[in-house]
């Protein structure tokens, strides 16, 4: 009689298959939805976030040119 072999399961290489599968699927998702939306480019759609860095950007430049242009 031989024994039977036991199957061995490889579970990181599951749980790395699932996690792509999973991420594959979710970003088509977000790609489909973002299409149907058709996001407008410009300041109107800007988070919150976004329309910081650009008040700390323009700020800066304006900053810049009074200590360079006006102040010289």
């Amino acid at each position: 009689m031989a024994k039977k072999k036991k199957k061995v399961r490889n579970k990181a290489r599951d749980m790395f298959a699932d996690y792509y599968k999973t991420n594959k699927a979710y970003s088509a998702e977000n790609q489909q939805r973002q299409s149907e939306e058709e996001r407008s480019k410009g300041l109107k759609n800007l988070t919150y976030r976004e329309k910081t860095y650009i008040v700390v950007i323009v700020l800066g430049l304006i900053g810049i040119f009074i200590k360079y242009v006006i102040l010289r």
